[in-house]
């Protein structure tokens, strides 16, 4: 029973400071909001800074194709540039010799 009467005061204590905060924190507000910022505020009306015809665009002109020849003959030659360095890499392997008697 003591326990009990321990929980229900320590909840109690927690749900009273929580509102004492509540209550201190919504006074410091209402000191800091300033006077203009309670009262309803009526918007103005916005007006647009130009008028847009889109009668009066003119067309993007249409951009030439890209040449990719050059990008092409780079890649080639990349590949036969590897593939001739493959070959001398083969070529350039010492043969084995060949000693009599020996196979």
């Amino acid at each position: 029973m003591n326990i009990m009467k321990a929980v229900v005061a320590l909840c109690g204590g927690v749900c009273l400071m929580a509102g004492v905060q509540m209550a201190g924190l919504f006074s410091v507000k209402q000191y800091l909001i300033p006077d203009a910022a309670k009262r309803p505020v009526a918007m103005p009306v916005m007006k647009p800074a130009f008028n847009w015809d889109s009668s009066k665009m003119v067309t993007i002109p249409k951009m030439p194709p890209i040449d990719t020849r050059a990008g092409e003959r780079a890649a080639l030659n990349s590949i036969n540039r590897q593939i001739d360095i493959a070959i001398r890499a083969g070529n350039s392997v010492p043969v084995p010799r060949i000693y009599p008697g020996i196979r």
